[in-house]
């Protein structure tokens, strides 16, 4: 599917101005018709997240991307979410609304009906940039990797930055340990490689996206990072992860115990997962990343007594 234009969108609501309202994103005439880039299938998975809803459907539509699929599983929302979809549905290759099991199992069934040669999902209350998926799928394309990953800002209900989470090479060891993580809305992966590891386990209630890229890492895919910012996740009360956060940690260290050698928690796992972090600190240093990554102590110290307010998730940092 060609990206629709601003003015062959509804109009904002009142109010509502900049990206993704009243800006699209401008590629060269070349790269809006170009058929060399993959295609590409992305599927939002929503339940009652009317209030964010339709500003994550117009960033994913306004990308200008000449091969794009866009899929929509709504769990059966009750909060006008429906009304919103059918707003764009004519710029869907599919979408429904009905109970479901949980994201995860939206998200299995959404790429189950996706074509595309390349996979990535946003979540109904978090943002694209605009160019985003050009510049990640180019990046892939580019590079032969099997997944490829960009630089997030973390932002509030309101859209204000409340801070950047910025990446560096990917390191299994620092991802196993828990000195590493990848944000899924700046990730995207091929289609290849996702089926080639049996697809999204649905039976994770919230750190599927974890379970899914350490079993990439697993398989030796090739992991590449674009320096750019493509995404924003947003960070707010009714957050998934925020609601869950000892359903998400208890199932992150389940995932982690199947590839590592020693626990997580014992002496050396610490040790290996500190010996992640040093070698990322390395990284951010040499990237020019140094002022930033001081900048975030302060954050960290925050982060572990605030849930959803301060400066990110309080499980993230480096």
């Amino acid at each position: 599917m060609r990206c629709p234009r601003l003015r062959e969108l509804p109009p904002p609501p009142e109010g509502k101005t900049g990206w993704p309202w009243t800006e699209e994103t401008f590629l060269e005439a070349t790269e809006q018709t170009s058929s060399s880039l993959r295609s590409i299938s992305i599927v939002t998975p929503s339940y009652n997240q009317a209030a964010f809803l339709e500003e994550t459907i117009r960033s994913v539509l306004l990308q200008g991307y000449p091969n794009l699929e866009y899929i929509v599983m709504d769990g059966g929302s009750s909060d006008g979410s429906v009304e919103i979809i059918r707003k764009y549905e004519k710029y869907l290759a599919y979408w429904t609304s009905q109970k479901d099991a949980g994201a995860a199992d939206a998200i299995c069934s959404g790429f189950e009906k996706a074509t595309g040669s390349v996979l990535a999902y946003l979540n109904s209350d978090d943002l694209f940039a605009p160019g985003a998926i050009h510049d990640l799928v180019n990046h892939l394309q580019t590079t032969k990797a099997d997944i490829v990953y960009g630089n997030t800002y973390w932002i509030d209900d309101r859209n204000n930055i409340l801070a950047e989470r910025r990446q560096t090479p990917f390191s299994r060891l620092a991802y196993f340990y828990g000195g590493a993580d990848l944000q899924q809305p700046a990730t995207i992966w091929t289609a290849q490689i996702y089926r080639s590891v049996g697809g999204m386990d649905g039976s994770f209630q919230c750190a599927f996206d974890t379970d899914l890229f350490a079993r990439f890492a697993s398989k030796g895919a090739k992991f590449c990072h674009l320096r750019r910012f493509v995404a924003s996740s947003r960070v707010h009360p009714a957050q998934k992860t925020e609601i869950f956060f000892y359903t998400s940690k208890t199932e992150t260290d389940k995932i982690r115990s199947r590839y590592t050698a020693v626990p997580v928690r014992s002496i050396a796992g610490m040790l290996l997962r500190n010996f992640g972090r040093f070698q990322r600190m390395l990284w951010y240093v040499s990237q020019g990343d140094a002022v930033w990554l001081l900048s975030r102590i302060p954050d960290r110290v925050r982060s572990h007594t605030r849930a959803s307010t301060g400066a990110g998730p309080r499980s993230k940092w480096i």
